[in-house]
């Protein structure tokens, strides 16, 4: 539990925090700082845990939940700021709390935790591109964009992780 990659993981939930905060106050670029940060520490929890060895049940529950806590208070800060439309972020938070649970489930079925996988990541760094763009108050075209990618790769990826959670409960082998 107790491992370099999973503190790097917590650091990142922690660091929501203080992002939120300097958000919420209107504090956008040392916002965008922290959130670069939280990004270089995703980026390293993996390598780190692949790298030390460190790839643990309790990291593929801790490294996502991150991820998801930082992205989720930091896009509901921006829609109560009217700066991101209510869709997008019900679309972002009704994705993260489907895989949440469906992980959940397959956990209790089956006793192993189902890793992240890379169009999921293609995910999150399209989202977090498109809450950069907002918060760094960037094109509103740029803005748009990221919308309509971030919005097409979570229903691709919200396929593949159905895909994965249906043959995971049928017994059959899981990318």
């Amino acid at each position: 539990m107790w491992t370099i990659s999973n503190g790097l993981s917590l650091l990142r939930g922690l660091l929501t925090l203080p992002a939120a905060w300097f958000l919420w106050n209107g504090h956008n670029l040392v916002a965008l700082w922290i959130g670069v940060f939280a990004y270089i520490t995703d980026l390293l929890d993996g390598w780190v845990a692949r790298k030390l060895n460190e790839v643990s049940e309790a990291g593929k529950i801790i490294d996502p939940l991150s991820d998801k806590v930082f992205v989720g208070v930091i896009v509901a800060i921006l829609v109560i700021q009217a700066k991101l439309p209510l869709w997008f972020v019900l679309a972002i938070l009704s994705r993260d709390v489907i895989i949440m649970l469906a992980g959940v489930y397959i956990t209790r079925k089956t006793g192993f935790v189902l890793p992240s996988n890379y169009p999921g990541k293609a995910t999150v760094l399209c989202i977090s591109f498109t809450m950069i763009c907002v918060v760094a108050d960037l094109s509103p075209m740029l803005v748009s964009v990221g919308m309509v990618l971030s919005t097409a790769l979570m229903v691709i990826s919200l396929a593949l992780y159905t895909k994965r959670f249906v043959e995971t409960l049928q017994g059959a082998p899981t990318q």
